[in-house]
């Protein structure tokens, strides 16, 4: 998986999107970090923020290492420290799948109740994520239930 590619696409659609007469949408404030604040899940702060059309993203740093989140449900987000501008994008969270994450480890969490499924992304059939667990057991997957989606190793020998 190459997610500097990701950060270049996404990087071009804004360029594309600012250069654009209409303009709908306020630019947000700027900010390094992103409170995300979620129901059924613990706070979190993310760096480097993505504001995608259906999902917040970032890295999630931790004393170990850092992971990519992509988070579909949340209820709040909060700005923090000044510093870097929101990157914003009209992406969803299918298309990101689609294009960067196909063949990725990951793990997706779709309730409190049931565990992380670990493993990897087949592809994606319509509305469904084609995913393989660690196990060897073969999984479908609703994208409107995902509540969120970790990528722990991100791979910049792989191109997607």
């Amino acid at each position: 998986m190459n997610l500097d590619a990701l950060f270049e696409d996404i990087e071009a659609q804004g360029y594309f999107a600012s250069s654009q007469s209409e303009r709908n949408e306020e630019a947000l404030p700027l900010s390094k970090f992103v409170l995300v604040a979620r129901e059924e899940f613990p706070d979190l702060y993310l760096s480097m923020p993505l504001l995608g059309k259906d999902f917040i993203a970032g890295f999630q740093n931790r004393i170990t290492r850092s992971s990519w989140i992509l988070i579909q449900d949340y209820n709040h987000l909060e700005l923090q420290e000044n510093g870097t501008q929101v990157q914003v994008s009209k992406l969803d969270i299918k298309t990101v799948i689609q294009a960067h994450l196909i063949g990725g480890s990951v793990r997706i969490k779709v309730s409190l109740s049931t565990p992380e499924y670990c493993g990897y992304i087949i592809k994606v059939i319509g509305k469904m994520i084609e995913f393989v667990s660690f196990e060897a057991k073969p999984l479908l997957i609703p994208i409107a239930s995902v509540k969120y989606l970790v990528v722990d190793k991100l791979s910049t020998q792989q191109e997607i």
